[in-house]
């Protein structure tokens, strides 16, 4: 597995809703490893969620726990499904490089949307923008594509999370 750091992990990015968690709960099973969705922690950590982040301090407050958050993370032998947006912030890609391999599902913008439809309250940019335009949200997937796109590895997200885990394990064992 091609690796950037001393630590052998796998961290997942992506668009939120692209299947970055479902993906890395199967893909941390099947590896033996720990699963950390760096969202819950921060959550944890903070005694609110990214909801309650996002009105009581607003993003920018959210953006430096991320940040905070992978830089102190030093665990190995882990799957780490981020945050949507949290490789597009602070140098974060970066970071997440020195923590392992970055593997970007690349996930169609309009499977992403059927999914998110189901889960819009936990979401707040996801909120805000179905409640303003869709071109918003369209623009901020297209402008994600291109930093997720720096990414170690790419695997395509829109099928059976089995099979995708499959896909990522043919990738990690090369």
């Amino acid at each position: 597995m091609p690796n950037n750091s001393e630590q052998n992990n796998i961290v997942l990015v992506g668009f939120m809703g692209a299947g970055k968690t479902t993906i890395g709960k199967l893909l941390a099973k099947s590896m033996g490893f720990s699963f950390i969705d760096t969202d819950e922690e921060i959550e944890k950590e903070a005694g609110m969620s990214i909801a309650q982040i996002f009105k009581n301090k607003g993003e920018e407050y959210f953006r430096e726990l991320e940040s905070d958050f992978i830089t102190n993370l030093r665990l190995s032998n882990c799957i780490i499904a981020t945050g949507g947006g949290m490789p597009c912030h602070n140098d974060n890609m970066t970071k997440l490089k020195v923590l392992g391999t970055v593997l970007f599902i690349n996930t169609p913008y309009d499977s992403i949307i059927e999914r998110l439809k189901l889960n819009q309250d936990s979401r707040p940019l996801l909120k805000s923008s179905l409640s303003n335009e869709k071109d918003e949200l369209l623009s901020l997937f297209s402008k994600r594509q291109q930093i997720y796109k720096s990414s170690d590895k790419e695997v395509l997200g829109d099928s059976n999370p089995c099979f995708i885990v499959e896909e990522i394990l043919k990738i990690v064992n090369s």
